[in-house]
């Protein structure tokens, strides 16, 4: 078998000018019989991290010391299928070690199921080589991650909320790397705040289960918000999934209506119908009394950059929750 021809400094040439040499190297074990560096693997629809056999090419019985390395610069994309990606975010990275094995592993990240660039070096005495290879992920089908939501009790509205958030998309297929918002937002549920894990970022049933475990958090609050101090008003079950939706993002999403001993939607914030939650305070002096048109081409410029003190409009999770209702 044939391999690339290897120099060393011990090679010797002739004296003869313009004479051509030919080097011959011996086949030694510095070679790989797999992968092939930078071979790119895909982590499957169903969340599966991909099957990668890291094999030396070493004759008869040999004890290696393996070890692992991958890292992933996030950087933002947008929803936009396209490989132009804006600022990195965060840079992650996890590594592991193993030892006493053969000169064959199957490449298995602590069980965890990781995208990025994985640095793999195998040691053999005194000798370590090292292979490269890239992770990537695929998008699970839409009827795949709303079978996986179902397995999950008391989310109500959790399904119309991850379809707002991501279309049921974890990747950009353009690069195979998860979705990643300007404000830090990962995947399926564009987990934020707490920031998702590693894997939470790269595997869509890890990103759900994180997701599922914030909702119900955040449906809690809920509960006790619209039930008062003294657990004395009612509500229906619609107004349970606003209220969660709206501090999915920001805020609540009812007020108490003393004279009519109800809750309302809140009666402050006007949408902006062509955003997915931007809004306005009309009981500010500059926006009172104007229409929504008017105040969104006044307003719109600015929607680029995150609001200031000064800015008249803000983020309002009362329009998120509208947003999640329509969708």
């Amino acid at each position: 078998m044939s391999k690339n021809v290897k120099f060393s400094t011990g090679a010797k040439t002739n004296k003869e000018k313009n004479s051509l040499v030919k080097v011959v190297v011996p086949e030694g074990p510095d070679e790989w019989i797999s992968p092939k560096e930078n071979e790119v693997f895909k982590i499957s629809e169903d969340g599966s991290f991909p099957d990668i056999t890291f094999e030396l090419d070493i004759s008869g019985e040999a004890t290696c010391s393996w070890s692992w390395e991958i890292t992933w610069s996030a950087s933002t994309s947008g929803m936009r299928e396209s490989k132009k990606r804006g600022r990195t975010l965060k840079k992650w990275s996890d590594s592991g070690k193993l030892k006493d094995l053969g000169k064959l592993w199957k490449a298995d990240l602590n069980g965890k199921c990781l995208g990025g660039a994985l640095k793999v070096t195998a040691s053999n005495d005194g000798k370590k080589f090292n292979r490269h290879v890239r992770i990537i992920g695929s998008n699970p089908t839409e009827k795949a991650v709303s079978e996986f939501i179902a397995t999950f009790s008391e989310i109500s509205g959790f399904e119309k909320l991850v379809k707002k958030e991501s279309a049921f998309k974890q990747f950009i297929n353009a690069d195979g790397e998860p979705i990643v918002a300007f404000d830090g937002g990962y995947g399926l549920t564009q987990l934020t705040n707490p920031p998702p894990k590693y894997q939470e970022a790269w595997n869509w049933k890890e990103n759900i289960k994180a997701g599922v475990k914030l909702y119900k958090e955040k449906m809690r609050e809920a509960k006790r918000y619209l039930e008062g101090s003294k657990r004395d008003r009612t509500y229906s079950a619609e107004q349970l999934e606003l209220e969660t939706w709206c501090r999915w993002n920001s805020g609540n999403y009812h007020e108490w209506d003393k004279a009519n001993n109800k809750w309302i939607r809140d009666p402050t914030i006007l949408n902006d119908t062509n955003t997915g939650n931007i809004g306005w305070d009309i009981t500010k002096s500059e926006n009172k009394g104007k229409q929504e048109e008017t105040l969104h081409e006044r307003d719109k410029s600015e929607y680029s950059k995150p609001p200031t003190s000064k800015s008249l409009w803000r983020y309002s999770g009362v329009v998120y929750a509208d947003n999640v209702k329509n969708k």
